[in-house]
């Protein structure tokens, strides 16, 4: 069967992505959708294991995306051998937040009803929407954009705090 994979020629730079995840427009971007604070004091060891925050003492992972698409974008590979963030045992994380800058909602997935969708659904899921790369300096990432049609049944949406 044939896969369509999407090659993006921009090269990633995740030293800087984690820089401008931890900037004060991106913590302030997240802080606007939750009334109680966001506690930001987490090891690099902590990030590695998908704990970027904490919210009343909950493990929480953000991610951020500068562009909206009707989708999130999953990452089950890297071309290195390591697993994508989706198929990590050891990621600490409770829940899992996708956002997009100048947007006022956020999707808000358990982590462990998203990684048993994904491994569940993986092999349609590829089918069905291919595999997009992002080019890292030393590896590609593997990806499939799983759209919100697929996801309705483990999501929830939160609206910004006005």
């Amino acid at each position: 069967m044939f896969l369509e994979i999407k090659y993006n020629m921009k090269v990633n730079n995740y030293n800087e992505q984690l820089k401008k995840s931890m900037s004060i427009q991106d913590k302030l971007f997240w802080q606007s959708f939750f009334e109680n604070k966001i506690d930001w004091q987490v090891t690099l060891q902590q990030e590695y294991a998908g704990i970027d925050g904490y919210i009343n003492n909950t493990k929480v992972q953000f991610k951020l995306r500068e562009t909206y698409y009707n989708d999130i974008l999953i990452e089950f590979a890297h071309t290195n051998g390591e697993k994508g963030w989706i198929n990590k045992q050891d990621q600490e994380c409770e829940y899992i937040f996708f956002g997009w800058r100048n947007y006022d909602f956020i999707y808000c997935f358990k982590w462990l009803l998203l990684q048993e969708f994904w491994q569940k659904n993986q092999v349609n899921l590829i089918n069905m929407y291919g595999i997009k790369n992002a080019i890292n300096k030393n590896k590609i990432t593997l990806n499939t954009p799983v759209p919100f049609k697929e996801l309705n049944k483990i999501a929830n949406i939160k609206n910004k705090i006005i």
